[in-house]
């Protein structure tokens, strides 16, 4: 998918899932804490796919920084999805993924950093009556067009092409690279 920003077109790939993406932040002992955190004009957000296990789902989301600058990712972000006309804040209901989480990172001009959102789909609500109420339940907690707003950041960074059911919750890590 091609976006354009600051008179530029950028590419985002979706990657396949299995795919190891290897780091291009620096690592978190190299973050300097005079670099300012990033905002959400700086990022640019691209879903990059998605992988499953044991009843488990785990979304990879690349943050691009598009700014001039270097900018530290780090922390926490709110969830934001699309229902219908209406934007609802999703319910967090863990720090940290059953996939790991993700240590700080300074992101240079072009640099990328990541998010891992996970979902469930083994939990009672999803797994109590018929076919049609199951699908009823899921619709319910599924949720579009999602963004994410970072702590101190008035602008949301929009994450196309997400779509997320969370009726089995919602876990987020921080904001950074894994250190593997």
């Amino acid at each position: 998918m091609a976006r354009k920003f600051l008179g530029l077109t950028l590419t985002v790939l979706c990657l396949v899932a299995g795919v190891t993406i290897t780091s291009i932040g620096t690592p978190a002992s190299a973050t300097n804490r005079h670099v300012p955190l990033c905002t959400g004009t700086d990022l640019l957000g691209a879903y990059a796919g998605y992988g499953a296990t044991t009843g488990n789902f785990i979304y990879d989301v690349i943050l691009i920084n598009v700014s001039h600058t270097s900018c530290r990712l780090y922390g926490y972000p709110s969830v934001q999805g699309m229902k219908g006309n209406r934007s609802y804040t999703l319910h967090v209901s863990k720090h940290g993924t059953f996939a790991g989480n993700l240590l700080p990172t300074k992101l240079s001009p072009r640099m990328s950093g990541r998010l891992l959102l996970s979902t469930a789909d083994n939990c009672n609500a999803l797994n109590i009556g018929g076919t049609s109420q199951i699908e009823r339940v899921a619709a319910a907690h599924t949720y579009s067009h999602l963004t994410i707003k970072l702590r101190g950041s008035a602008v949301e960074v929009d994450i196309p092409g997400l779509m997320i059911d969370i009726a089995c919750g919602l876990e987020v890590s921080q904001m950074g690279w894994s250190p593997s």
